[in-house]
């Protein structure tokens, strides 16, 4: 019987430092043995105080890879005014044929993780070869996670737009982007939205109103909506040409379709890409929209990676039960 758990915080997770094609590659696995298998991951579970205020469980369970896991998370937009994370949370991996627990994660870091490895591998799929600048909306934790991981799924990228309510944000991202070897500048959504890829992470806060217009986005273009939407025109949105979604079975749970701006139909998900046997994009010229809520198999997938690095790297903390 196992004696001891693993907490790996932050500062673990980023000694690990899995790259960011190594956790693409975990990802496309995870999914392609998702979609041949006849286990079935549940939606997340949503209690909701407010519009601005949830707590979810996300939980998985996959033979490959071995494990079982569930993320608790909070939700709370008044965290922005206190200088606080607007997401918190927790993840539990456990083994997959004894039920043990194994490890405890931050899943702060790892969500961010997971979240910019999903944008990039639909990326894989979705982005016009040679796609060569990025747009932010929201400068925050999400936009620092998913420039990197864009990045090395798009190498010909040598322009970054960064858009943020707080204009300091938006020109500190700009310098990190130049500090990478990119061309970042502080600028307006207008610019933003010229962009070959536009990335929205606009976090939810009591009262926001959309503002974005996605006809004003660029033919052949590929929006990731991490924001679930929230942040576009309504009425806009019917200027796409196609919609995928991270698992098409969850979109279609009402509590989850209630939350994305777009609730469907879906031309495709990440298993049906990554399978070979879906498409998003029918021509060069089509403007596609990744809109996704999180899926609790891509928390699974990189926590397990997190965990086997550690443990051959003897880096955490070994709790007794």
């Amino acid at each position: 019987m196992t004696k001891e758990i693993l907490y790996l915080n932050a500062s673990d997770i980023d000694r690990v430092n899995i790259s960011p094609s190594e956790i693409r590659t975990v990802l496309r696995d995870a999914f392609r043995a998702y979609r041949k298998s006849n286990l079935r991951i549940p939606s997340k579970q949503t209690v909701r105080v407010s519009s601005d205020r949830y707590f979810q469980t996300m939980a998985a369970v996959s033979a490959d890879p071995p494990f079982a896991a569930v993320k608790w998370v909070s939700v709370i937009g008044e965290n922005s005014l206190r200088g606080l994370p607007n997401v918190n949370g927790l993840l539990i991996l456990g083994d997959f044929e004894t039920g043990l627990p194994l490890a405890v994660v931050d899943a702060n870091r790892l969500t961010v993780i997971r979240t910019a490895a999903m944008s990039a591998l639909a990326c894989e799929h979705l982005a016009v070869p040679n796609s060569n600048s990025l747009g932010f909306v929201g400068c925050g934790a999400q936009a620092y996670g998913h420039l990197p991981a864009l990045k090395d799924v798009l190498p010909t990228v040598t322009n970054v737009a960064c858009f943020d309510r707080c204009t300091a944000s938006a020109e500190q991202f700009a310098s990190y982007a130049n500090d990478q070897g990119l061309l970042g500048r502080a600028t307006d959504t207008d610019d933003v939205l010229t962009a070959d890829i536009v990335v929205s992470t606009v976090p939810s806060v009591e009262g926001m109103q959309p503002f974005l217009d996605a006809r004003k986005l660029k033919p052949g273009s590929l929006t990731i909506a991490i924001d679930m939407g929230r942040s576009w025109l309504p009425d806009s949105l019917s200027v796409f040409d196609g919609f995928v979604v991270d698992d098409l079975e969850q979109a279609q749970d009402p509590d989850n379709r209630s939350k994305l701006a777009y609730g469907g139909p879906f031309d495709a998900d990440l298993s049906s890409l990554t399978s070979g046997v879906g498409s998003g994009r029918r021509s060069a010229s089509d403007r596609v929209l990744f809109i996704y809520p999180g899926f609790a198999l891509a928390d699974l997938a990189v926590a397990s990676e997190l965990y086997a690095k550690a443990v051959e790297m003897n880096v955490g903390i070994k709790m007794p039960r």
